[in-house]
């Protein structure tokens, strides 16, 4: 005997799941995008010592903050970025 979920049952489930994606995004989103901004200030700011040399020395404080920030950041970017993946192909499931 095969026994199949109803269209509201299946309409219940992906309301739900939207929503468990919008309340997870506003705790997902913000650590994307700050270890992604520091990423790029990290090799923008190795760029500039490589070209100036010893004069940028100011830039390394830059270097060494956001190189912290990406090593602090890196599992809590991990875990956003599974958590948006695996929400996302829940979703893609849903739809199909």
């Amino acid at each position: 005997m095969e026994i199949e979920k109803s269209d509201a049952w299946k309409r219940h489930q992906l309301a739900a799941v939207e929503r468990m994606q919008r309340d997870l995004a506003r705790y997902s989103h913000p650590v994307i995008r700050a270890v992604g901004l520091c990423g790029v200030a990290y090799l923008a700011s190795w760029v500039v010592v490589i070209v100036l040399g010893a004069e940028a020395m100011a830039m390394m404080a830059v270097v060494a903050v956001s190189a912290a920030v990406l090593v602090l950041g890196a599992p809590a970017f991990a875990l956003a970025v599974g958590v948006e993946r695996y929400l996302r192909g829940r979703l893609e499931d849903h739809m199909s």
